[in-house]
Parts: structure tokens; sequence; C-alpha cells
């Protein structure tokens, strides 16, 4: 690479990257399994506080605990998934560890229509270790959290 194309580059990276870093950078998401919701946090400020269900606790299905960055690779966010495997899908889905954990809206049929039996459990474990958010909260995460917002999962209650 060429030093006058080099520069182009820190330049954008520069004026274009860091405005996005610092608006992700402000964004914190905590799911807390205890209590089966969802704290969106943006500048210290909680700006939503969602019901989810995360995890089917039984070793396999379980939500991972810990620190993520909220779709890092880039490459992990969309409108809608099926999965012939496990006979479900879901809406508005944004990766948290690449494409295996995502949060996504509750259980949608192949043709993209909403599994009530599964909706209904929302607020109690019931997912294979994706965070399932209300159809309505689902589209406003995908929508409005930015990739590179920090992921928090935690066994524990929160107190926002």
């Amino acid at each position: 690479m060429n030093n006058k194309l080099l520069a182009t580059v820190l330049l954008l990276l520069t004026f274009v990257g860091l405005p996005l870093m610092a608006k992700s950078s402000a964004w914190k998401v905590i799911v807390s399994i205890a209590d089966q919701k969802t704290y969106i946090y943006k500048d210290s400020n909680l700006v939503r506080t969602a019901v989810c269900s995360t995890g089917i606790e039984d070793g396999d299905n379980d939500t991972p605990l810990g620190d993520y960055i909220l779709n890092e690779s880039g490459t992990k966010r969309g409108k809608f998934f099926y999965s012939k495997k496990v006979g479900e899908g879901a809406r508005y889905w944004v990766g948290f560890i690449g494409g295996v954990y995502l949060f996504h809206s509750v259980p949608v049929t192949e043709d993209n229509k909403i599994i009530a039996t599964e909706a209904a459990k929302l607020g109690t474990p019931a997912s294979h270790g994706c965070v399932r958010l209300s159809m309505d909260d689902a589209k406003w995460f995908y929508e409005t959290v930015p990739d590179g917002a920090k992921v928090h999962i935690q066994k524990e209650s929160y107190r926002p």
C-alpha cells in the first residue's frame, strides 16, 4: 500500500470509524437469567427493559454467561432465519457470539408466522441458548442497538 493510500485510509478511519465506535461503545446490554429480563442502556441511561427467554438450563441449551460484543464479526444480523434442524426460526436477529448465539424474536414457522405456544413461554427459560424477545422488542433491538455494543449475561438478578 502506498503512503498516500495509507494516509487516506487512516483519515477515513479517524473521521468515519471513530464516531461509529463511540456510538456503539455508548450502548450496553445486560441479560439477567434469574429475572428473564434484558436491560438496554445508552450513555449509562436505561432506555428499555424487555422480558426475555434465555436457554433451557440443561447443560446443552444454556445461554452462555459472560461478556461479549454485539455482532463483533459485523456479519451476523438479519431480519429472518429458519432452522430445519430445530423446526423454527425467528425475526430480527443479532449475534453476540458469531451466528451461534443471538438476540431474536420469539420463534416463527418456516412461513414466518409466530409459534403461539413458544411465544407464550416468554419470561421463562425456553430457548436453545439464544435470548428471545417479543416481536416488538426484537425489532426495536435490531433497529436501535448498534454493532459493537457491550453485552453482559449473568445468572443472578439485576437491579437497574
